[in-house]
């Protein structure tokens, strides 16, 4: 009896003891706080001065500007940079850069490194072409006054607090990775492959822990990141993981299943049941546009008649509640909605009558055929194709709808510039900012110069000139630049040569186990979370 009792004790004893030990490891491993977010598309790249696509997803989290642009306020706020200021009718620029600060190998970030990563981006687009160095196209020189404080010398003047906030070719990398990379020339194409293998030279707040860009990214906290104090956010996600998921109804059953926290593109019928449900969201108003490009080079959709013919035939007023589901607001002019150069009122209307006698102007019988290439996997741009199609047979036109993937799309709109009657007559083009300027826009989808972006093949030196002058006169005269910058969008309305579908509303649906204030969305980096401000419970 006494050995039967003393085996029982020592049964409970260790039953106890491992009771305690899967508890405590339990408890240890909620400690960590991980959020899995699902983003809709591969990541692109994450060279973080050549990146300009989807790699923006991971760049905003482990990568820093000099400054950040904040559009509720129309303002730019530190980041990298304490403060800053301008002379000589904003032709130089000094920035006084925030001490302290180390890279995520411990490395400290100081001078040289601004110095190297602007000029960078900068070469290597006048060199290649690649990337979005172009932002930098005003600097004439950048150096260090000594470690923590940097000169700009502009060749014209310019807002270069709103330059040095763009969502690409801005982020400040460690000098160190051309060692570590086996370069000594920054413009070698090779250091891009070396960062495009997944690695990590930046001050952000999170460093990359696994980068697989077809199936997902992994990110862990740096824990000695300059702005951990400032925020006093101990609830931040310790890990971070970005799963690569398209298909909008495997993000809803993964959100409800519990192996997703934060979805981007459910299908946008369901977010009302989800939030019946019990999720919660964020929506806001973004800066990403979708543009239908007419192809200006090509029989028909060389003829503004007949452009205004389709455009006057498509029913304005519905579009966005059918291929959007109530998500957008109907585009006016070719900026966005909240953004600087935004024009009230420009817009078309459906109006049959004149769509007819639009076309019977242009000469072009009844029974033409034109082709529409759109993104196949974009449940929104297949309704606008119906749509399209439904409202173009009313006034005799038919329409060959050719979906196809974004690469297939980008080389079928560049081919406008090289085999016009290759290209589509009409293709969808989405844009969201790289600068917070109208010229961002207008320049990139429209004018003669831009062959990578400008799918219409538009060529108007009155447009270029009015741009151009636009865009040199910020620095100068803000006000002026953006009348100026209307004047354009008129150029291209009058035309017809495209037209802004609409402007996303986008909406980020999440686990309620989360707190996302509105901090840590922009719609500058749509896409972007700033996991900082995030809190887990």
């Amino acid at each position: 009896m006494r050995r039967t009792l003393v085996i029982a004790l020592l049964v409970i004893v260790v039953v106890a003891g491992l009771s305690a030990y899967f508890v405590s490891m339990r408890q240890g491993v909620s400690k960590t706080r991980v959020v899995v977010y699902a983003y809709n598309d591969k990541i692109t790249g994450i060279d973080p001065s050549l990146e300009d696509d989807t790699g923006l997803v991971v760049l905003g989290s482990v990568y820093e500007p000099l400054l950040y642009y904040d559009p509720v306020h129309n303002r730019t706020i530190p980041a990298l940079a304490e403060r800053w200021e301008s002379s000589e009718n904003n032709t130089v620029w000094v920035f006084y850069l925030r001490r302290g600060v180390v890279f995520h190998d411990g490395s400290p970030f100081n001078s040289t490194a601004v110095v190297l990563s602007v000029t960078r981006a900068k070469e290597v687009y006048e060199k290649y072409g690649i990337g979005a160095g172009f932002i930098w196209d005003a600097v004439d020189e950048v150096r260090a006054l000594d470690e923590y404080t940097v000169e700009f010398k502009l060749k014209y003047p310019q807002r270069l607090d709103l330059i040095v906030a763009s969502s690409y070719a801005s982020y400040i990398f460690n000098p160190g990775v051309l060692a570590k990379a086996g370069v000594s020339d920054p413009t070698d194409l090779r250091l891009r492959e070396w960062f495009n293998k997944g690695v990590d030279e930046g001050t952000g707040p999170y460093m990359i822990e696994s980068y697989d860009p077809y199936n997902q990214v992994v990110l862990v906290k740096f824990d000695k990141w300059w702005g951990w104090n400032q925020l006093g956010n101990d609830k931040a996600p310790d890990k971070v993981i970005i799963k690569i998921v398209t298909d909008p109804q495997s993000q809803f059953n993964g959100l409800v299943s519990g192996s997703l926290d934060i979805v981007t593109s459910v299908p946008r019928t369901s977010i009302e049941d989800l939030v019946n449900r019990g999720y919660k969201y964020i929506k806001f108003a973004t800066f990403h546009s979708y543009f239908l490009v007419f192809n200006t080079k090509r029989y028909p959709t060389n003829m503004t008649e007949f452009r205004l013919a389709v455009l006057y035939a498509i029913p304005w007023d519905r579009i966005v509640q059918q291929a959007m589901k109530g998500y957008a607001l109907l585009g006016s002019g070719y900026v966005p909605h909240y953004f600087p150069g935004f024009v009230e009122g420009l817009t078309y209307k459906q109006n049959l009558t004149l769509a007819k006698i639009y076309l019977e102007k242009s000469g072009v019988g009844p029974g033409v055929t034109i082709e529409f290439m759109y993104q196949a996997d974009y449940l929104e741009e297949e309704d606008f194709a119906s749509i399209l199609k439904t409202s173009l047979a009313q006034i005799g036109v038919n329409v060959r709808l050719l979906p196809a993937s974004w690469e297939s799309m980008k080389e079928a709109g560049k081919a406008v510039w090289s085999n016009p009657d290759s290209a589509p007559h009409l293709i969808i083009n989405d844009w969201w900012p790289t600068t917070v300027s109208p010229y961002d826009y207008l320049y990139n989808l429209f004018h003669s110069d831009s062959k990578e972006w400008n799918w219409s093949g538009f060529e108007n030196e009155t447009f270029n000139s009015l741009i151009d002058q636009s865009f040199a006169l910020e620095g100068v005269d803000y006000g002026k630049a953006m009348e100026l910058y209307k004047q354009a969008q008129e150029i291209l309305f009058t035309h017809g040569v495209a037209v802004n579908l609409w402007d996303e509303v986008k909406v980020f649906v999440y686990n309620p186990r989360l707190e996302i204030p509105e901090e840590a969305i922009n719609p500058l980096y749509m896409y972007v979370i700033f996991y900082q401000y995030v809190k887990v419970a």
